[in-house]
């Protein structure tokens, strides 16, 4: 995972940011580590790739677990994993969303 975290002190405390996020498979940059939507190019783009796991346990009061995650750019997810999947006979499910 190819992330540069950094710290900046605001007036009331310290925050930790994202300063740098580059694809785990192309090394490519994202535009905009500390958006919502890093691999967006505009303002009105919306490229957002998730690929986690997510283990452990929940209980009412709380939980715990491990988090497993790659940082990959929407080109990468495309042109590399997505024929990968299909290779293994695995069948994205699509929606359309809006907001």
């Amino acid at each position: 995972m190819s992330r540069l975290i950094k710290k900046r002190i605001c007036p009331e405390h310290e925050q930790e940011y994202i300063a740098e996020l580059r694809c785990d498979i192309c090394g490519r940059a994202a535009p905009h580590p500390e958006d919502s939507y890093p691999w967006s190019d505009g303002m009105y783009e919306v490229h957002d790739v998730v690929i986690e796991l997510r283990e452990g346990t929940q209980y009412p009061e709380g939980g715990a677990g491990e988090e497993t995650s790659f940082d990959i750019c929407p080109e990468c997810f495309k042109e590399c994993l997505i024929p990968v999947l299909f290779a293994m006979g695995a069948q994205p499910r699509k929606k359309n969303w809006e907001c």
